[in-house]
């Protein structure tokens, strides 16, 4: 009796510990990447794809028919983001929310990253060639985290035909149901999908 006492406490300190470490390493979750990866199988690299505006000629990227560029950046607002100190170490997804605190909660079911300030997995900072200022393609952007292996082909063909945009079906932020599928009929858009150049 006093063994399965023993057991069950250390159950319950073990959930407890794993527990804390969520809820620190959730202010900051790409300072603690390290960390999360050490307890918890199959978190995404926030490093693993370049910021766009990085990964090749920024003369080449503003040609791209999908070029969007972040509002602060394009209008020379820096310090909105980076402060007065300018510590370029020190900018990290949580400041995302001095304008767009509202996408957290903006729908009943949200997409993990979002709801836990995981911004900069997927959007770049100051421009990209892709729409919606993400680092990537879109099916490699979210591959980060969801294995084509992992997804059900036979049901939805469209899972693997690469012509497919996955937020052609899916709301990258959230939506009102699970899996973030659009609502039929709808006529829903991705957001921020107006096609203005510029948008942040």
């Amino acid at each position: 009796m006093q063994a399965a006492w023993r057991g069950s406490r250390r159950v319950a300190v073990g959930v407890a510990g794993a527990g804390l470490v969520c809820i620190w390493c959730a202010c900051s979750v790409e300072r603690n990447y390290e960390l999360l990866s050490f307890f918890f199988d199959g978190v995404p690299n926030p490093r693993a794809l370049p910021i766009a505006s990085a990964s090749g000629d920024p003369t080449l990227m503003r040609q791209s028919a999908t070029y969007v560029v972040h509002a602060p950046f394009r209008d020379e607002r820096c310090v909105e983001c980076h402060g007065t100190s300018f510590n370029m170490e020190g900018v990290e997804s949580n400041v995302c929310l001095k304008c767009h605190e509202e996408e957290q909660t903006r729908y009943p079911v949200m997409h993990g990253p979002v709801a836990a300030t995981a911004c900069l997995w997927c959007h770049a900072a100051h421009e990209s060639a892709f729409a919606h200022l993400l680092k990537a393609p879109v099916r490699d952007v979210c591959f980060q985290c969801h294995e084509i292996e992992q997804l059900d082909t036979e049901r939805v063909p469209e899972h693997a035909d690469a012509e497919v945009s996955c937020i052609a079906c899916h709301s990258g932020h959230g939506g009102d149901q699970r899996y973030m599928l659009h609502s039929a009929g709808s006529g829903a858009k991705p957001e921020g999908s107006s096609g203005a150049k510029g948008g942040g």
